[in-house]
């Protein structure tokens, strides 16, 4: 079995403003503290602080730093709603080559650790392709579980301008992927309008503003401008 996670380090790093704005949603709704939390795999609800919502249990890792996918658990039923739907990523790592989408279990040794564990670095890859927004982990003694939030209270609201360069720029603070490729993943999980001309791109948003995007011949940012409606 290979472990080579190469790749789903890069596509971690491409999905960082995401992951962001992700959380940022999730602790707007569940406050930002360390929640309480409760899972029901048959109804595929989450209750986090009291607040119940929609979620696809992807995993765990165990103390010996070994992921598990739900579906491969034996101690799970996976036709229980919350394994049912993460079933699809299964697909989705054939398509893509992320191979750890499809090994029922494999160690995480090499996984980027984004300050959310390593586990998390697998759910902020899967999130979008699932219709989730937030991902959120928690621990049953000697392993921790790894989810999706799919609720449709959390879906993304269309960003402006002002508020995409904001967590553009904090996924690029995390150091990690190309520049271009966060910026490219963050406008489509929005459906944003792109233009490209040579080294610029410009994000076109629902509300006329636009954001200029530089970039060098390594795909790292130079300068983002805002261009308001009224230009």
């Amino acid at each position: 079995m290979s472990n080579d996670h190469s790749l789903l380090n890069s596509w971690a790093g491409a999905h960082t403003a995401l992951l962001v704005e992700g959380q940022s949603i999730l602790a707007g709704l569940i406050g930002s503290t360390s929640p309480d939390w409760e899972l029901n795999l048959a109804s595929g609800l989450i209750t986090l602080n009291e607040t119940r919502l929609q979620f696809g249990l992807l995993g765990s890792v165990d103390d010996k730093n070994n992921w598990l996918w739900s579906w491969a658990n034996p101690d799970m039923d996976r036709h229980a709603t919350a394994i049912a739907r993460v079933i699809p990523l299964k697909t989705f790592g054939a398509e893509t080559g992320l191979w750890e989408f499809s090994q029922p279990s494999f160690s995480m040794d090499s996984v980027i650790d984004l300050g959310m564990t390593p586990g998390a670095t697998i759910a902020m890859v899967a999130c979008p392709q699932i219709m989730g927004t937030a991902v959120f982990s928690g621990s049953t003694g000697d392993t921790r579980l790894y989810t999706v939030i799919t609720d449709p209270r959390l879906s993304l609201e269309a960003p402006s301008a002002f508020t995409a360069q904001k967590y553009i720029q904090a996924g690029i603070a995390y150091g990690v992927g190309v520049h271009k490729d966060i910026v490219t993943v963050y406008a489509g999980a929005h459906q944003l309008g792109v233009e490209e001309v040579q080294d610029k791109v410009t994000l076109q948003f629902l509300d006329g503003s636009r954001l200029e995007i530089q970039f060098d011949w390594q795909g790292s940012i130079l300068q983002m401008s805002e261009v308001l409606s009224s230009d």
